[in-house]
């Protein structure tokens, strides 16, 4: 039997809860924000106790909401894109930062 890579799956799992009826909106940074320090998407990381893996649940985080928002905006032009993954990368930095000072 194959056995699934749990990230994929993550992806999967997420983009699946995705209404792909709804694009050319860009994100909301704070939500963003909020949604990556929540932990959603649930990602392999998360089940992690080594030292870092919130850190690295952010990174997996962004990785799966820039791949759908990609997927999802596959016609948008290439500055909307752009700027919808340059949210999601400030997004990210944002929440690592609070995540490090809280583990301080």
């Amino acid at each position: 039997m194959k056995r699934i890579d749990p990230f994929i799956n993550a992806y999967h799992e997420f983009r699946e809860s995705v209404d792909f009826t709804r694009h050319g909106i860009l994100p909301d940074k704070d939500n963003m924000i909020s949604y990556l320090l929540m932990g959603v998407p649930r990602v392999p990381a998360d089940d992690s106790k080594d030292p870092g893996s919130s850190i690295d649940a952010v990174d997996q985080r962004v990785l799966i909401l820039k791949a759908v928002f990609t997927e999802l905006n596959h016609d948008a032009d290439e500055e909307f894109l752009d700027r919808g993954l340059e949210i999601y990368d400030m997004a990210a930095e944002t929440a690592k930062v609070l995540l490090s000072d809280a583990e301080e």
